[in-house]
């Protein structure tokens, strides 16, 4: 890894563009920190808001000349593009909310840009499909965050191995307790575009949180998710979107398993966590406890396995860590590391073996099995197929 991000240095960062992420976001900070950890990858112009005075202040905060500070997407596409090659931005990462993911994702790729976007990839199913049609041979990816943690590859490359033998059960969930009172009502902007059918989609918590619960699950066991029973409702009176989500789920392998999502469990602040039980061994990871993964040898005491133990099987892993033993590897480092692999993707230096940043297909997938539980709940929570 070290060697491709020196090779791309010489050719100086990445420049990447960002369509929202603003005064007022949260996440917009997130990816702004966590694609210059590497210094790989320089912010050139941005659209950090539709307001023009937040515009403005956004543009000053991010340290950009005014004339790569755009009034909307469209702007931005045909101002760079107009620009010499070696000025203009590479990729353009969107992190706006979820109803203008697919239209500045299509019209990126159209006007040849690479693309990373902030999942879900769209509000619904058809137009995660439209998106992927407009992809063709640009790199595209998605930042499904916690698969960048080492453990999280550590786990999977155990899974991969048969070190647990073949797979029995996985159990996931994501929960957490910020949506148990309607503060959508209170001005919580955060809350308020989530709750909101137009600008979140078709769900809520499945489409926010939900997602990343089904795709740790499938990226550590290796398997996918083809069929649910579901349990999807709204627990806050008055909110037009489900909130908490419970479900039996079986992979294309036939494995069973359970996963719960819900943004009602008063008390939780991000427990994301997944457990696969094998015929031979156990194995856990925790969110919210990152640099422990817990193999369970039958009825041997559960052995806990740290980032930075000399044995890691995973070649991967050890080239994800980003910190001297005895230092937490957390989740700006997780998100640096899809940021990392995009940049040498958008860049043609990737490596075989490298992180695999989440792909069109994988965020069709997830928006396929969102509409296959909603499906089956409305159903009285009979089997329904994922089908993307």
């Amino acid at each position: 890894m070290l060697a491709s991000v020196t090779n791309m240095m010489e050719a100086g960062p990445v420049r990447m563009a960002m369509i929202g992420g603003g005064p007022g976001s949260f996440i917009g900070p997130i990816h702004r920190m966590a694609a210059r950890t590497d210094g790989d990858i320089t912010l050139v112009a941005a659209v950090p808001s539709r307001d023009p005075a937040k515009a403005a202040e956004g543009g000053r905060s991010m340290g950009l000349a005014p004339d790569r500070v755009y009034a909307d997407a469209f702007a931005l596409l045909a101002g760079e593009r107009a620009r010499p090659a070696s000025e203009r931005a590479e990729f353009v990462a969107i992190v706006t909310p979820n109803d203008s993911h697919a239209a500045h994702a299509i019209a990126a790729l159209e006007a040849g840009f690479a693309v990373l976007c902030d999942k879900p990839m769209a509000r619904d199913l058809a137009e995660a499909q439209t998106v992927r049609r407009a992809v063709r041979d640009r790199p595209f990816g998605l930042t499904y965050t916690y698969l960048g943690y080492p453990l999280v590859e550590e786990a999977r490359a155990l899974v991969a191995a048969g070190a647990l033998g073949r797979l029995r059960r996985i159990d996931v969930r994501y929960t957490q307790g910020w949506l148990s009172d309607p503060v959508e009502s209170t001005g919580n902007t955060q809350a308020a575009w989530r709750t909101d059918p137009v600008r979140a989609g078709i769900s809520g918590c499945l489409i926010d949180i939900g997602v990343h619960a089904q795709s740790l699950a499938e990226w550590v066991s290796g398997e996918r998710i083809v069929s649910v029973a579901a349990d999807i409702r709204t627990a806050v009176p008055g909110r037009l979107l489900d909130d908490d989500a419970a479900m039996l789920i079986r992979t294309d392998r036939g494995t069973p398993g359970t996963l719960i999502a819900s943004q009602v469990a008063t008390g939780d602040r991000n427990r994301l966590e997944v457990r696969l039980y094998g015929e031979a061994a156990g194995l856990a990871w925790a969110q919210e406890e990152p640099n422990a993964l817990w193999l369970t040898l039958g009825d041997a005491p559960p052995r806990r396995i740290e980032c930075h133990a000399p044995a890691l099987t995973s070649a991967l892993a050890r080239q994800l860590l980003r910190t001297p033993a005895g230092h937490p590897e957390g989740y700006l480092e997780a998100f640096a590391n899809l940021y990392g692999a995009f940049a040498r993707q958008v860049r043609g230096t990737a490596s075989s073996g490298g992180l695999t940043v989440p792909d069109a297909d994988h965020g069709v997938h997830s928006l396929a099995f969102v509409e296959a539980a909603l499906a089956s709940s409305r159903a009285n929570s009979c089997w329904t197929k994922v089908i993307a």
